[in-house]
């Protein structure tokens, strides 16, 4: 090293030095030192003088970097023309003598070259990626090349634009280099000392993969992930996935790194924390991480690298974007959240919240009830919202008590001696309902003009009040013959058959699977549609089937199901951004694919709640003719409230397809005036943003740019939240599963099945499920409920038993385990297991054996 360097690095702090130095060693740096050698020198500085097991190494401040542009005049242009300037420039020679006295007291073997720019490694930006880093580094040329590329990579495109989203001054920022002892690591990944997703602070998350930490970091392989909690005796383990190991990522002989399989690999050595990582292991990461976070005052993203049964740290930084931590939630809370999980699936659009969205389906369906019973609704307690973007559900209840609670059994008893349960479906308003939607339904969106658009908008979200005053009618008269029936079951000693009395309800989503069977039939009985259907991906199906004359037939009828059912949402979803069947017919010839190609489950000889029923008309009281009477009546009005819930619901999504159709017309006129990249996202702005436009056009140049730039930001402001999940997981944490179970979650339907898994996230998956499979979903609407008749159990990350999935489960008498949390990523395709949906658990089976003749026999 040289003269000015030693002298700079006893004079203490860089940041105290009176002549800039040129090369620092670590153990001379502290976390103040970020103008000298940027966020990540100066934290790894600050964690060498605090005793943490860091390589050693020294840091190329930004004088250094300073001088280099200097002298050979780089200062005058940026971006491109600066980054290939640095590529043909002379390292200065006083510089390239310190760089190498410090390489060669550092012992000149393979090294880590990375940038640390003045503007990184922040609370508020981490910079993660936006400057290169070069692992390997072997030889006095290849280190001096390495400094120089870091030093071109400040001016990366990628670089310069977070710069920009950041607001940053592009010419303040400067870049040191850290060059530091490569571990030649075994094992390598990172750990997070909170959680990043759900921001628990007690959680403790540690990803790793063998070989260098950069196949982790730079996305390149699925990690083993783990999560740790702590507890009264410590850090225990909670949560264990192991990763596919795509890649790993080697030191090559003669510098640089390669990539290679897995099963080429050299393998980790005896000694190393493990493969995958032990416990003991783990848990000496999580200690080695709290103590980091106790050292900088807050949760920190590490980078660590393992070898010779040794660990390293070879990066720390804040972790930016972290979720706050959630207060204790109460149980009510929970249940809202569950609800909110199973209802909004994924975040809704601006458009969605002021249109067809949660704030409009609750209001409407569920704002006069809840009026009713004294209570006021505050929607708007719900989300968290930032320039119209939802963030996450609060976690409050949005109801509150009123002085009118006081009044609430009055009006409901009132209520529900004025209607009669029996009528309901005969009622004018429900007539309305439907005619009003059919009128829309006519309209071409496309021959509009932009006023009707916006009424047409309008017409349609009125409709909706209308059903929430037939639930406002009757469904107080079916929740009190709901109670009375319970109590009635309790004093009888039979209330566990309450469940089976309220099923086998008719409601419309049974009306609509049995005409989805009836399609089916017909493809299984005759050979030229199975094998279309055998034979096609369904997405290629329509076009097929029009082109035989009996698929033209079948298409008739299919023509009459949308027209009838269509408006049912596609993906599951009560959001106006997501298609309906109409829009994507692609999703109902997938189901009917898998329902194609599965044996028909005969009928129940008599109805699980025919059969419930008998048993409690033999009770002794129940023989008496007044008692028997007032029970069968009793139970009629209490088998009204589910068909209530799900039919009214069925009508609320009459207005989907139009209302879906015109918004998007909106769109594609604000992308024809260059305001919009393309009609979807028209989703991005508020109905009232929408409304300014007068159907003036092209429209005034200022409020065009304006709506240009809320889109934009808004479009940003989502991709960011990606990662970031509506309803905190913690609000939907399950009980630890029992014993050997793989999960828990909420009884849904009774019963126990085995069979292998199958995930399906969306509805672009729904034909990839198979006969006997079971279904794991992350959450289930009515649309999802024709996956029904072919699995034989089904698993839920969200919803309870009063799901619909719960519901219509115990209609087809399949296991149901709802609210597992997480199911989704705990099981996988093809993984053989058993549901106990009496006691909502998820179990390891025992995999089946194949015999000689092919079959697969019992294990």
């Amino acid at each position: 090293m040289s003269d000015q360097a030693r002298t700079s690095g006893a004079a203490g702090s860089a940041a105290t030095a009176r002549t800039p130095p040129l090369v620092l060693p670590l153990h001379k740096l502290r976390r103040g030192d970020l103008a000298v050698a940027g966020g990540k020198g100066a934290n790894l500085g600050e964690l060498v003088r605090a005793g943490f097991p860091v390589p050693a190494g020294f840091v190329v401040t930004t004088a250094t970097y300073d001088r280099f542009v200097a002298d050979n005049r780089l200062g005058e242009t940026i971006g491109a023309a600066i980054r290939d300037a640095f590529a043909g420039a002379p390292i200065p020679p006083e510089v390239g003598r310190d760089i190498l006295a410090a390489y060669h007291q550092l012992g000149q073997g393979p090294v880590a070259v990375r940038s640390s720019a003045t503007a990184e490694d922040l609370p508020e930006a981490a910079f993660a990626g936006q400057q290169d880093t070069f692992l390997n580094v072997v030889g006095t040329e290849a280190l001096l090349d390495a400094v120089r590329r870091c030093w071109a990579s400040l001016w990366s495109e990628r670089a310069i634009a977070y710069r920009e989203r950041q607001g940053l001054d592009q010419q303040a920022v400067k870049l040191a280099v850290v060059v530091q002892r490569l571990v030649a690591a075994e094992m390598a990944g990172v750990l997070f000392t909170a959680n990043p997703v759900t921001g628990a602070r007690d959680e403790i998350v540690v990803d790793a993969s063998p070989g260098l930490g950069e196949a982790v970091v730079s996305g390149l392989v699925t990690p083993d992930h783990y999560v740790l909690r702590k507890g009264r005796w410590g850090w225990r383990i909670v949560e264990r996935r192991r990763g596919r190991r795509e890649v790993v990522v080697q030191p090559r002989a003669a510098g640089g790194t390669e990539h290679v399989a897995p099963d080429t690999a050299a393998a980790p050595q005896p000694a190393m924390p493990g493969y995958p990582l032990r416990g003991s292991v783990l848990r000496r990461l999580a200690r080695l991480g709290a103590a980091i976070e106790r050292h900088f005052g807050g949760p920190q993203d590490v980078e660590w690298a393992g070898a010779g049964g040794k660990v390293f740290i070879v990066q720390a930084r804040p972790i930016t974007a972290l979720p706050g931590p959630l207060p204790r939630p109460s149980r009510l809370a929970r249940v809202m959240a569950s609800l909110m999980a199973e209802m909004l699936p994924v975040r809704p659009y601006p458009l969605e919240v002021t249109t067809w969205g949660p704030g409009l389906v609750i209001s409407a369906l569920l704002g006069p009830m809840v009026r009713m019973c004294g209570l006021a609704l505050r929607v708007d307690r719900l989300f968290i919202e930032e320039d119209g973007v939802i963030v996450r559900l609060t976690g409050q209840l949005p109801i509150r008590p009123t002085p009118g609670i006081l009044l609430a059994p009055l009006r409901i008893v009132r209520q529900a001696r004025r209607y009669d349960l029996a009528r309901w479906r005969a009622d004018p308003l429900l007539a309305e309902v439907q005619a009003r939607a059919r009128t829309l339904e006519a309209r071409d969106p496309r021959a509009l003009s932009w006023a009707d658009l916006l009424a047409t908008v309008r017409a349609a979200l009125a409709i909706s009040p209308l059903l929430g005053e037939i639930r406002l009618r009757y469904i107080p008269g079916a929740a009190l013959a709901v109670g009375r029936l319970r109590l009635a079951l309790g004093l009888l000693g039979r209330a566990d058959r309450f469940g089976a009395l309220l099923s086998g309800v008719e409601t419309k989503t049974l009306e609509t699977n049995r005409a989805l069977e009836a399609l089916a039939a017909r493809i299984r009985s005759n050979p030229t549609l199975a094998d279309a259907f055998a034979q096609h991906e369904p997405a290629e199906l329509w076009a097929v089937l029009q082109a035989q004359p009996s698929g033209r037939a079948w298409l008739a009828e299919l023509r009459v199901f949308l027209d009838r059912y269509g408006h049912r949402e596609a993906g599951g979803t009560l959001l106006v951004s997501q298609s309906t069947w109409k829009d994507a017919p692609e999703v109902v010839l997938g189901m009917l694919k898998g329902r194609a190609l599965a044996e028909t489950r005969p009928p129940t000889e008599r109805p699980v709640w025919k059969a419930a029923q008998d048993q409690l008309l033999a009770h002794p009281l129940l023989r008496l003719s007044p008692l028997r009477s007032a029970f069968l009546e009793l139970l009629a009005q209490a088998r009204c409230f589910p068909q209530l819930r799900e039919d009214t619901r069925f009508y609320a999504t009459l207005i989907l397809p139009v209302l879906r159709r015109t918004l998007l017309e909106l769109g594609r006129r604000l992308a024809s005036a260059g305001i919009l990249d393309a009609p979807e996202d028209v989703f991005h702005l508020r109905l009232d943003e929408i409304e300014r436009l007068d159907g003036t056009w092209p429209p005034p140049r200022q409020l065009a740019d304006e709506l240009r730039a809320l889109v934009r930001r808004r479009q940003e402001r989502r991709t960011a939240l990606e990662g970031t999940p509506l309803v905190d997981p913690r609000l939907l944490r399950r009980a630890e599963p029992e014993g050997g179970a793989l999960l828990r979650g909420t009884p849904g339907s009774p019963g126990v099945a085995e069979g292998l898994v199958r995930v399906v996230h969306d509805a672009s998956a729904f034909g990839r499920l198979r006969p006997g499979e079971v279904l794991v979903a992350p959450y289930t609407n009515p649309a999802w409920t024709p996956l029904f008749q072919q699995a034989v159990a089904v698993v839920v990350d969200s919803g309870g038993a009063m799901s619909h999935a719960a519901i219509v489960a115990r209609e087809y008498g399949i296991p149901a385990v709802m609210g597992t949390g997480d199911g989704t990523r705990r099981l996988v395709d093809g993984e053989r297991v058993r549901i106990d949906g009496t006691r909502g658990l998820v179990l390891g089976a025992a995999p089946r054996t194949t015999g000689h003749d092919g079959e697969e026999q019992p294990g």
